[in-house]
């Protein structure tokens, strides 16, 4: 081989080896970035779940829970709705309601340890009522059971007597807002589902 061919062949060696270097250089960078924004994905992960849940509502005196027969007289719950006091012996059915079972069967479902959803659409039209309804259920699948229980304990029912669009109960916790907010929504069912007197009932 001579001198010119050497050099050549030096020359394609050299350029070969740069550009293997380069590809080198650029599949370490890949992984590098790669494992920096899973590293990153991760802690952003840890860091989401340390934060506290915010506590929406406010706590209601809790009144006697004393059962009462069906139809029977009692004073006034203190608030609408409301949150605890007289009820029926029987609760309701967990889910969802076109037309509402009466406040004394739901308070019992609140001293089970139920959250319930009160949805008013006294001034929406069909549409909005309607989507309103698919939002309220949708949500309702994606909360899951209870850990204690393993059942839903969610009821979802129409009250056009409240000046709110939503409203969210559990014992003695009351949370109203005037639009659906599904986050919120989830993040009530999180903190106080299974916070009262009977929360080992189903």
């Amino acid at each position: 081989m001579n001198t010119r061919a050497k050099d050549l062949h030096k020359a394609r060696q050299s350029e070969w080896e740069r550009r293997e270097r380069q590809r080198r250089m650029l599949v370490i960078g890949a992984w590098v970035a790669a494992g920096v924004l899973f590293v990153g994905m991760i802690v952003y992960l840890v860091w989401k779940q340390a934060q506290p849940i915010p506590r929406t509502g406010e706590d209601v005196p809790i009144l006697s829970s004393d059962h009462i027969p069906i139809g029977q007289p009692h004073a006034p719950y203190n608030s609408n709705p409301p949150t605890s006091g007289p009820h029926y012996e029987q609760a309701a059915e967990v889910g969802f309601y076109d037309q509402a079972p009466p406040d004394e069967q739901l308070v019992h479902n609140l001293e089970h340890g139920h959250v319930i959803i009160w949805y008013n659409c006294g001034e929406l039209t069909e549409s909005p009522c309607s989507r309103l309804k698919s939002q309220i259920r949708e949500v309702m699948a994606s909360a899951g059971n209870s850990l204690i229980t393993g059942t839903p304990k969610l009821v979802a029912v129409p009250r056009t007597e409240m000046e709110t669009q939503v409203a969210l109960t559990t014992w003695g916790r009351l949370d109203k807002f005037g639009a659906f907010d599904r986050q919120r929504i989830l993040n009530f069912i999180k903190i106080f589902r299974d916070k009262a007197p009977e929360n080992n009932a189903p």
